[in-house]
């Protein structure tokens, strides 16, 4: 009866040593960890280029009304050009100079602001495409964060309750058997206890001399010659 009641608390500690180191070998928390820093980075990323269009924006908006600005001084100098009222061809030609150099002032600025146009465009085009994929890719992650958390909250409760059985089982075992068998493990590792299957040791698989079977079955407590492991026949 002894023997059996270790053979199960054994089998109990290999299942949570299992368990155990499922969850210590599971690269899922190191992969999620690593794909939540990418989308934090990508999402930095977003931000910044966000930040970015507004500032062009701005930018935009400025140079709309600087060329409104150049274009009413042209024309007010294009008026009072062509208005006759002056004759002075000295006059005149300073007027000339100044709508010329307006003029000038005006086209590079709408240059700058086709030029600021384009990179609207390119970048409202990449805010739209990397945003989609943003969104894709966290709703991607949530799943696999919540698919991770429920696979490992269920190795956890059973880990739970086999605490819980182990630490009971321990109590309905003799005392002295428990040591001798605690011993054993700390020797030979969690598999202290093996049983003879058709004559031989299931720890190592060699044979079993006839003698000790006979002293098994007789009530005696045998160890495997080759591997030491306390025996159940």
């Amino acid at each position: 009866m002894g023997l059996s009641k270790l053979w199960e608390l054994q089998e109990m500690q290999l299942r949570l040593q299992g368990l155990q180191q499922q969850l210590q070998a599971s690269g899922l928390a190191r992969e999620l960890k690593k794909e939540k820093e990418r989308l934090e980075a990508c999402q930095a990323t977003v931000r910044a280029k966000m930040e970015e269009r507004e500032a062009l924006r701005r930018q935009a908006t400025a140079l709309e009304g600087t060329c409104r600005d150049l274009a009413a001084r042209k024309k007010q100098l294009e008026a009072k050009l062509y208005s006759g009222e002056t004759n002075n061809p000295k006059e005149l030609n300073n007027i000339q100079h100044r709508i010329d150099t307006t003029a000038g002032e005006l086209a590079r600025e709408e240059e700058k602001a086709m030029e600021l146009e384009l990179q609207q465009e390119q970048l409202e085009a990449w805010l739209q495409e990397n945003v989609a994929r943003l969104q894709a890719d966290k709703a991607n992650y949530r799943e696999n964060l919540a698919h991770y958390r429920s696979w490992r909250e269920g190795l956890q409760q059973e880990m739970d309750v086999l605490a819980v059985n182990t630490s009971q089982l321990e109590g309905e075992i003799e005392p002295d058997l428990l040591v001798l068998f605690n011993n054993l493990q700390r020797r030979l590792g969690t598999r202290a206890l093996a049983k003879v299957v058709k004559g031989t040791c299931s720890g190592c698989h060699l044979v079993i001399p006839a003698v000790l079977l006979r002293e098994a079955r007789g009530g005696k407590f045998i160890y495997c010659e080759s591997c030491g492991r306390l025996l159940l026949p």
